[in-house]
């Protein structure tokens, strides 16, 4: 996480004294869920990790969220490890969920669709022959 002690400019001191008093009629657990809403959105519109909401991926839809809390030192960390890594947060717990559930990142399987499906595509050519659509320039006419 960044550095909660960072002196703030003051259009960041001016938005956090507004944060502060829109969430202070919520409980600590309905503003949480906000901030997370908007740094979703925050997230999404700097454009999104790979295969974010509403896209599929390799076993359906990726629309459940999962969450947990961590203390300040390992949250730095992770933020680091992302950081040299060039990936998100979402993407860095997505693999670390499906490496422990199936064995391997997300990232490897969606290698292993694409391989397949490409393997799949290949062999349906070799069995009907070369296929494609005549408007497009494709062999079939």
């Amino acid at each position: 996480m960044r550095d909660t002690h960072e002196k703030l400019s003051r259009a960041e001191a001016a938005a956090f004294r507004a944060i502060q008093v829109v969430l202070a009629d919520l409980d600590a657990e309905q503003a949480e869920r906000v901030l997370a809403r908007v740094q979703d959105q925050l997230d999404e519109e700097a454009g999104g990790p790979m295969f974010a909401r509403g896209i599929a991926g390799p076993l359906g839809k990726l629309d459940i969220p999962l969450r947990t809390k961590v203390d300040e030192a390992t949250a730095g960390l992770f933020l680091r490890h992302c950081g040299q890594q060039a990936t998100d947060t979402s993407m860095v717990l997505r693999d670390c969920v499906y490496a422990l559930v199936y064995g391997k990142t997300y990232r490897q399987m969606v290698v292993e669709k694409v391989n397949h499906d490409a393997q799949r595509t290949e062999a349906l050519a070799k069995l009907i022959g070369p296929f494609g659509s005549p408007e497009f320039g494709g062999p079939a006419q």
